[in-house]
């Protein structure tokens, strides 16, 4: 191998491994849970993506759609963080993340959706890596207006 060669693979794999190193330090911040629907909003899918942000972490949640029987429009979204796991949530949730509730949806320009996909962000009080080594499920509700209904959860892992 020349010396130009040589050189060119090790320039290559440096390059690489700060990839790699940028990519772990990205995976670090961020975290996507997968949401499940409740038997009421079967057929229905819904994932939270968790970002770091200092102390706290940005929860933004989408989900496909409810049915409109099940949720007055506009539909809004109350989200919840429970100790615990779907299956065995801890009562009553540990953070609210209720500060904007009403949801987006990009069907509909913006603010005042009518159909789905629907999307609300909110911020946790709490670092992501808190999240990521207790046992957390997040749990998506109706409106109380709507019965305030459990329509997705999903474990934090």
């Amino acid at each position: 191998m020349t010396k130009r060669a040589t050189l060119m693979a090790v320039g290559i794999a440096a390059m690489l491994a700060g990839c790699a190193e940028r990519g772990e330090a990205i995976a670090n911040r961020m975290l996507t849970v997968t949401l499940a629907a409740t038997p009421v909003n079967a057929g229905e899918i819904g994932r939270a993506f968790l970002v770091a942000r200092g102390d706290k972490t940005d929860v933004v949640v989408e989900v496909s759609g409810m049915p409109p029987m099940l949720a007055s429009r506009p539909v809004h979204l109350y989200t919840f963080i429970h100790t615990g796991r779907c299956s065995n949530l801890g009562e009553p949730p540990a953070y609210a993340l209720t500060a904007r509730v009403l949801a987006e949806s990009a069907r509909s320009g913006g603010a005042t959706p009518a159909t789905g996909p629907f999307k609300v962000s909110n911020t946790a009080r709490l670092p992501l890596e808190a999240l990521r080594g207790g046992r957390y499920a997040i749990v998506i509700r109706t409106s109380p207006a709507d019965g305030g209904r459990e329509i997705f959860c999903g474990n934090v892992d």
